[in-house]
């Protein structure tokens, strides 16, 4: 299953070729299937066999219960919505909402995370008060955390950068109708992004892109700033510091001193 699940091709391709390769063999089986059996087989009952079919090798090639889960549901789900009249235009209104929502999971393999309070607090407590400090958010996401954090310590930068294009857009009007002065969004991929203008560079992303994120952050980022990272450790790497917090998740804060 490795061809299917390497690490630097998309999830969404990976995904469509599981559905396509299930719906296949079950197109050649079911002749015979139906022979053997003596009756047609339903529509419905055949879009449950490609969904669990396709959720058990979803789940063989390791990819998260999320996606196993998506995998196994949405072929009945899509009989059920075709048998219910549903207008046809619904079906790509939201197949558009989801890839705008989503966009960094079919090109950089990176789910949308959100930081909780907890978390916002602790990386509060982490950031030096004093005047002058930049700090940026790789993936802000909704901007909760910057938001949060902007108020809290007025004479500080935040910067967030989000290629998403639904978060980013959110993110971009909150902060230019009431947000804080000193925050900004900037629609950035995070590997074209020179870190050297921050002193503290702080993610929420995925397992993917942490070793090679670290390189760049070392080379890039000024002696002394701070390289946070929510949960996601760096193979070969061990933390300066880790922060553990009491939430629901367990959050792990990992901490390395450029």
């Amino acid at each position: 299953m490795s061809l299917i699940r390497r690490q630097d091709r998309s999830p969404i391709v990976a995904i469509l070729f599981i559905q396509a390769l299930v719906y296949g063999g079950l197109y050649l089986l079911s002749p015979y299937l139906e022979a053997l059996l003596g009756y047609t087989i339903p529509l419905f009952w055949g879009m449950l066999a490609q969904g669990v079919f396709a959720g058990l090798i979803t789940a063989l090639c390791g990819f998260s219960r999320w996606w196993i889960v998506g995998q196994a549901a949405l072929p009945p789900l899509a009989v059920l919505a075709l048998a219910a009249n549903i207008p046809v235009w619904v079906f790509p209104v939201i197949l558009i909402l989801l890839v705008l929502i989503f966009w960094n999971v079919a090109t950089n393999r990176v789910p949308l995370y959100l930081t909780n309070k907890e978390t916002a607090a602790a990386l509060l407590d982490m950031c030096p008060k004093t005047s002058g400090l930049h700090f940026a958010d790789l993936g802000s996401g909704l901007g909760g955390t910057l938001r949060f954090l902007a108020r809290h310590l007025p004479d500080a930068r935040f910067t967030g950068l989000e290629t998403a294009p639904l978060p980013f857009a959110a993110t971009y009007l909150f902060g230019k109708f009431g947000g804080p002065r000193n925050l900004s969004f900037r629609f950035q991929d995070i590997w074209k992004q020179d870190l050297a203008e921050f002193d503290i560079v702080y993610c929420f992303l995925s397992p993917v892109p942490m070793a090679r994120l670290f390189e760049k952050a070392k080379n890039e980022l000024k002696p002394g700033s701070l390289f946070i990272s929510n949960s996601f450790a760096i193979p070969e790497h061990e933390p300066d510091e880790v922060v553990l917090l009491e939430d629901r998740r367990k959050t792990r804060l990992l901490v390395w001193k450029m």
